[in-house]
């Protein structure tokens, strides 16, 4: 295994083993929101302005895979050359971005950096062909329609030290593929929370059994392309099928997708093996009101569970969020806004445990709530349960502006711009509202999408004295706070 020799990596494996160890965040640590970013250009130029911002959290995750998970550097690039010609050149070029970003801003080797950018994004894929008989952690979906509008929502549970790894990130290409917003931790370029500019949404939830596995493309980049080109439910089902139809395999890694195309409402769950798939369509729940809703598991008619999949800890926890679900659905006058947040924080009448729709057990929680609708992503970090509990309310970003420049401004020394500089912003109010961010080339940093507060700003670069100023911020102005070092 290569190493780095910097000090941001030191940084990154000292914060690691401290995850690691960590235990389930609880409530009053739930960060208030997601850092947010817009990047405009080539899916290369992308890449590499994710990199510049998100380095850390690049790194942060190839070190996971490779030292916790045992997905070599080796294996991770055998398995790349096997199925390469697979991923679509936009990704590929993505892909190149980040390593190329990782190598600029972050003075890592750019061997090194590649192969750290495959370990993430094949590692769910090389994990699960090593562990086909074990499951990684699950989520809750469901989408509705009714008079009062369309809703996709979905949980999203994970380990619990995920929670502060996430980013909303709005992708702006400038080849003709299509716009999209995506949820999803920066290292990764797959799609698996995202709506585009064409009201075009996904949600993706770890699948069943994967029957006659294969190497192939990753599904997770498959739903990025299909961000990226499709406009509608038929097109991104077809985008899937026509993909195996031409003698393609998807990976080891399966999953349970749900799409929704807010222009006519129509719904799809697809389920997704490396050879197969299986495309149904919105039910009617009761008349006026058509729902699709699952958790992790897989139809028997597609791939069946063996007797030994149903005692296994997570298939236990899948099944009795599904009854949950089932039984929840049904139960509502009103299918709107408010009901589809009664779901998704739903304790099955008691604590949160591993086993409700509001996830919180030992190991895993529920790490990030969303609901879109036809003109909003709104979102909750962490359990929903607790997180509006903490809050009062979700974040809510609007999709006609999904990202609101806030707070933004110059760091200099001596006048002089200062580069690829972290800058800290902290609320002086709320305990999870914490950000962080580099400036670029050209000294330059910007905070999005921020709340009405006051906060913090600090900047450290050695060897020049740290900054700070406080700001009072009002939400959707946009303040310029220049921030000079001195020796």
């Amino acid at each position: 295994m290569k190493t780095f020799k910097t000090v941001s990596c030191l940084m990154c494996i000292c914060g690691l083993l401290f995850f690691c160890a960590a235990p389930a965040a609880p409530a009053a640590s739930l960060p208030r929101m997601y850092p947010t970013c817009s990047y405009q250009g080539s899916w290369k130029e992308i890449g590499k302005q994710t990199a510049m911002h998100y380095g850390d959290t690049i790194m942060y995750t190839g070190i996971v895979f490779n030292n916790f998970m045992n997905i070599g550097a080796e294996e991770t690039l055998a398995y790349y050359d096997e199925i390469k010609g697979r991923i679509p050149a936009a990704i590929q070029e993505q892909m190149e971005g980040l390593a190329q970003g990782l190598n600029e801003y972050w003075s890592v080797p750019y061997d090194t950096a590649w192969t750290w950018v495959l370990v993430a994004n094949l590692g769910f894929d090389i994990m699960s062909k090593h562990t086909l008989d074990k499951e990684v952690q699950g989520c809750t979906a469901f989408a509705l329609h009714s008079d009062q509008g369309t809703f996709l929502c979905h949980n999203t549970d994970n380990a619990s030290a995920n929670v502060d790894l996430g980013s909303l990130i709005y992708y702006q290409p400038d080849n003709g593929d299509n716009a999209f917003l995506s949820f999803f931790a920066a290292a990764f370029v797959g799609a698996a929370l995202a709506v585009n500019d064409k009201g075009l949404a996904v949600t993706y939830n770890v699948g069943g059994r994967n029957k006659n596995p294969a190497a192939g493309l990753t599904v997770l980049l498959k739903t990025r392309e299909v961000m990226a080109t499709c406009g509608s439910v038929a097109e991104a089902v077809e985008s899937f099928k026509t993909f195996l139809d031409a003698g393609g395999t998807y990976g080891y890694a399966t999953s349970n997708f749900l799409f929704v195309d807010f222009k006519d409402s129509s719904m799809a769950r697809l389920q997704v093996s490396s050879r197969e798939i299986k495309v149904t369509y919105g039910q009617e729940l009761k008349p006026g009101v058509t729902y699709i809703g699952f958790t992790n598991e897989f139809d028997d008619d597609f791939s069946p569970r063996t007797e030994a999949d149903l005692a296994k800890t997570s298939v236990i926890s899948s099944q009795t969020r599904y009854k949950r679900l089932m039984e929840l659905l049904p139960a509502f006058e009103k299918y709107d806004l408010e009901t589809c947040w009664e779901i998704l924080t739903d304790k099955s009448g008691g604590e949160s445990d591993n086993n409700t729709i509001c996830r919180r057990g030992q190991s895993t929680i529920t790490t990030l709530a969303n609901i879109f609708t036809a003109d909003t992503a709104y979102y909750a970090v962490g359990p929903p349960c607790e997180y509006l509990a903490l809050y009062g309310a979700p974040m809510a970003v609007g999709l006609e502006q999904k990202v609101q420049p806030s707070i933004g401004g110059s760091v200099t020394a001596l006048g002089r711009p200062l580069a690829h500089v972290p800058v800290v912003l902290e609320s002086t109010s709320m305990k999870g509202m914490t950000l962080k961010t580099c400036t670029d080339g050209n000294g330059a940093y910007l905070f999005n999408n921020l709340e009405s507060d006051t906060y913090r700003l600090r900047v450290k670069k050695f060897p020049h004295v740290p900054g700070r100023k406080v700001v009072d911020f009002q939400k959707g102005t946009q303040q310029t706070i220049d921030l000079n070092l001195l020796f």
